[in-house]
């Protein structure tokens, strides 16, 4: 229901209480009577039912006069009574009094809930609050700050606005077999689906062909080809515009290393001589094509290689793979956004104004964003001028842009704005069953927030590592190691916040930017009573840190003396922190005095040599522990 306070809603209790009153005392009831005024000393008779006078009017100084209640007359005892003090009709006129009173009662008492009266009662209150919240949402919808969906939708149509729909996530993927093909595979669009482990179903949108032989032009690069698919078998190379069915291969085709790393990655001899673009025919074993999601909705968003099911797999196909990730997916526009385009619409429609300015300039293609400012927001531009700050677009187009909307006499000046583009990673922790897609969707969000700073806003690290609480599976950044390019040299440390100028927006270098799960700890070496200790990513590679610490929880095992063959028993566990700093690798020793403080001691019956030690990430459970690393513990005092 609509909340209460509206205009046309009245709480449900106020309408139990009324319907309560009429029946307890009656139905209010209108009626009039009329009186010839006669002076002020008389009283005139209202029937004894009457509840209360609602006007009173007549004819003063021969004009026609509405009379106040208690300044020039009072009601009491169902009597009206003229006041001294105030203004009376004249002498001798009529004069008309509307009134209400009350009907019989009908002499019901028991209103209580539960009672057939109550119940009847507060049956027909709420068929009346819902009539009244009906009224009001009604109302409501005729206005923009107050309609939702479909209502804002119509409101908004009268500007030429519509609200946005959801889109699709968009990639591509590459279906391939394990060897090449004598005829040709076909891929059909639209009718081959592939999925992920999720359950999110995509569409091939153009047709695909796994050819028996193809040829391609390429231009090498230090003795490096690249081709569209994967190679299964290279048959030659030949200069530009040469007949391969007329003119043998300039390299024998045994002399094509295909890359193993990268089976589209062809390299030419060192003694083979050729320059500029060659042709290279070969064998191919795949094909890329276009894909759709087939439910709009940031949902179809994947990381390159979660697509790998094919439900419907094409006749002669054995794989499929997004060797990119997956991208483009929105929801539909919501109504906040739509409410606030809507206004800058009407605003833009008009000009003269700084925003008239701002959605003209948005609308060149190209612009990322644009900042108008004037004297009244910086103190450093002058009166009567305006500065445009813009990044993207061409700059004759933004420029005509603003002429068409600037007021008359006023001075725009352009400043293009200089982007500051933001690549490196982030080492994410995660919750216990974390799924290994967990940081595509943070990723994602990261873009999004970076994506929505406006021109000359700082970036927040902190901001950005905050979004891994509102993602499933995610507990925590343990570090992000970003770098900035501010000022054409990459590879600058961000700090937390990276300050930016006023002619400056922060933007994400996508193609630089990943996320990473932190995935277990590893004990590469032991040396004594000391152990080396890693975080690793899921393919096992050691974390590098900028600086980043973590609590574990270590617990020895070790053999009795008496019993050396017996598997070894607990002897104790302690609490340690491992510092990382400009390194993947942090020492942790076990001292004489954590021996003394493991309970009971163990030098009265364990061996302090070849005790084997468990580690465990103490805070953060998603990360898997070390086992199998043995030392030797000095002896406690």
């Amino acid at each position: 229901m609509i909340d209460l306070g509206k205009p046309f809603s009245e709480a449900y209790q106020d309408v139990i209480d009324a319907l309560e009153d009429r029946v307890r005392n009656g139905v209010e009831q209108p009626a009039r009577e009329r009186f010839t005024f006669e002076g002020t000393g008389r009283t005139y008779d209202l029937p004894d039912t009457t509840y209360a006078v609602t006007r009173v009017t007549g004819l003063r100084n021969t004009q026609y006069h509405v009379f106040e209640p208690g300044k020039d007359f009072r009601f009491a005892n169902s009597r009206i009574i003229w006041l001294d003090s105030g203004a009376r009709p004249d002498q001798g006129s009529r004069f008309e009094v509307e009134y209400t009173y009350r009907e019989r009662p009908a002499g019901l008492t028991d209103f209580n809930p539960g009672s057939v009266v109550g119940t009847l009662v507060r049956t027909v209150a709420r068929q009346m609050k819902l009539i009244y919240d009906q009224m009001d949402e009604a109302y409501r919808r005729a206005f923009i700050d107050e309609a939702t969906g479909v209502a804002l939708d119509n409101v908004v149509a009268v500007l030429g606005v519509t609200r946005n729909p959801a889109r699709p996530a968009r990639g591509e993927v590459t279906f391939y077999r394990r060897r090449a093909t004598d005829t040709a595979v076909d891929i059909p669009k639209v009718t081959t689906r592939i999925a992920d482990e999720g359950g999110r179903t995509f569409v091939t949108t153009e047709d695909g062909r796994i050819l028996d032989q193809m040829d391609e032009l390429g231009t090498q690069s230090d003795r490096v080809l690249r081709t569209a698919n994967w190679i299964a078998e290279p048959i030659g190379v030949w200069r530009r515009g040469d007949d391969p069915d007329a003119i043998e291969s300039l390299v024998d085709p045994g002399e094509l290393a295909v890359s193993e790393e990268d089976e589209r990655t062809i390299t030419l001899p060192s003694d083979a001589g050729l320059e500029g673009e060659l042709l290279i025919r070969y064998r191919p074993k795949s094909v890329t094509v276009p894909i759709a999601a087939v439910q709009p909705g940031p949902e179809g968003n994947v990381n390159a290689g979660a697509i790998t099911i094919m439900p419907t797999p094409p006749s002669g196909v054995e794989g499929v793979l997004n060797e990119e990730p997956v991208t483009g997916g929105q929801s539909p526009e919501p109504d906040d956004l739509l409410r606030e385009r809507a206004k800058h619409e009407l605003e833009r429609k008009g000009n003269a104004t700084l925003n008239a300015i701002r959605f003209a300039v948005l609308e060149v293609d190209g612009v990322e964003g644009v900042e108008v400012v004037d004297h009244s927001m910086d103190d450093t531009v002058a009166l009567g001028e305006v500065r445009v700050r813009y990044s993207g677009g061409d700059r004759g187009e933004v420029a005509r842009a603003v002429e068409g909307a600037r007021a008359a006499g006023i001075l725009a000046q352009l400043d293009e704005i200089e982007p500051v583009l933001i690549s490196g990673i982030f080492y994410l922790i995660p919750e216990s069953g974390a799924p290994p897609t967990a940081p595509g969707p943070f990723l994602a969000a990261v873009v999004q927030a970076i994506n929505a700073l406006a021109i000359g806003a700082p970036l927040s690290v902190r901001r950005l590592n905050a979004l891994a609480y509102n993602v499933p599976g995610l507990a925590d950044v343990a570090e992000a190691q970003l770098e900035h390019d501010r000022g054409g040299e990459a590879g600058q440390r961000v700090t937390d916040p990276l300050p930016i100028g006023p002619n400056e927006l922060v933007r994400p270098d996508e193609t630089h930017l990943e996320a990473v799960l932190v995935s277990a700890l590893k004990v590469p070496q032991t040396q004594d009573n000391e152990l080396d200790v890693q975080l690793v990513d899921a393919d096992e590679n050691p974390i590098e840190w900028e600086n980043f610490s973590i609590d574990v929880a270590v617990t020895l095992r070790a053999y009795l003396e008496t019993a050396p063959t017996q598997p070894p028993e607990r002897i104790g566990s302690l609490p340690k922190t491992l510092d990382f700093e400009g390194t993947s690798t942090a020492t942790l020793e076990i001292t004489a005095q954590d021996v003394d403080d493991l309970e009971p001691g163990p030098t009265d019956s364990h061996r302090l040599t070849g005790v084997e030690v468990e580690l465990g990430a103490a805070v953060y459970p998603g990360i898997l522990g070390a086992e199998g690393a043995t030392i030797d513990l000095p002896d406690g005092t």
